[in-house]
């Protein structure tokens, strides 16, 4: 191919320099009802101008097809792309319904059973129910592991210990003894 255009490009020369050196010959042109008086050197060069200014607009014409299809493939990708997000976006919020759902259906569930184990609860601190019974019933809800049911944690005043500070005053254990929340 590179063989093939350099050769072109040396034919289109000698065809030039010929037309232009050996056209001496005068000759009337008609353009769009002018008439135009030139020789034969000069119809070349009208001609090849011509010919040059078609090039570029087929070279325009090209350059704008191939943007136009650039741009067109960009816009696909990114109506793709959205619509990708969208159906995403969506899928998440479907399941985060769900969740929602789901720990609404919990929350209700727990909330009758401590609702059920506050009557039994009361039931059984009157008969005489320790510490240790609260860890082994199974309606009371002890997350942190501190021993209190948390849903009525937030109500009660409970004794925090420090465990940063140094016990050998007595001073010192008076203070951490007293501190509450």
């Amino acid at each position: 191919m590179l063989v093939l255009g350099l050769l072109l490009i040396l034919g289109a020369g000698v065809i030039t320099a010929g037309a232009l050196l050996d056209a001496g010959e005068t000759a009337t042109v008609e353009v769009l009802g002018q008439t135009l008086t030139t020789t034969a050197a000069g119809v070349f060069v009208i001609g090849a101008l011509t010919m040059l200014v078609f090039l570029v607009g087929v070279w325009a014409l090209m350059a704008s097809m191939t943007r136009g299809r650039r741009k067109r493939v960009e816009r696909k990708q990114a109506r793709n792309r959205h619509r990708d997000s969208v159906k995403s976006l969506e899928e998440e919020r479907e399941t985060l319904r769900l969740e929602n759902e789901r720990l609404a259906e919990q929350l209700k569930s727990r909330q009758g059973a401590t609702a059920g184990a506050g009557a039994a609860g009361g039931a059984a601190a009157a008969g005489g129910m320790s510490r240790d019974d609260y860890s082994t019933d199974r309606t009371m809800h002890d997350r942190d592991g501190d021993g209190v049911d948390d849903s009525t944690e937030g109500h009660r005043t409970d004794r925090v210990i420090d465990h940063d500070t140094d016990l050998r005053s007595d001073e010192a254990t008076t203070t951490s003894r007293s501190r509450e929340i």
